[in-house]
């Protein structure tokens, strides 16, 4: 959902800008963006998978997943 808005809200700004420089702050500021998601994203990830449980779980899952 997050990576949605930023989305959205960097199109937006793109369509916006008026110069180089606008557009590549607005491209900036999208990836440092995309980063926090993304590193959040690592430790929820990191803290669900202290659970032994989860851990079995999410690997099954995952063999699942990639296999054709």
């Amino acid at each position: 959902m997050n990576y949605q808005i930023m989305s959205d809200t960097f199109w937006e700004s793109y369509h916006n800008s008026h110069t180089e420089e606008d557009v590549l702050e607005c491209y900036y500021q999208f990836a440092k963006n995309q980063c926090t998601v993304i590193e959040t994203l690592l430790q929820n990830l990191r803290h669900t998978l202290d659970k032994d449980n989860t851990r079995k779980e999410l690997a099954v899952m995952l063999k699942d997943g990639f296999t054709f």
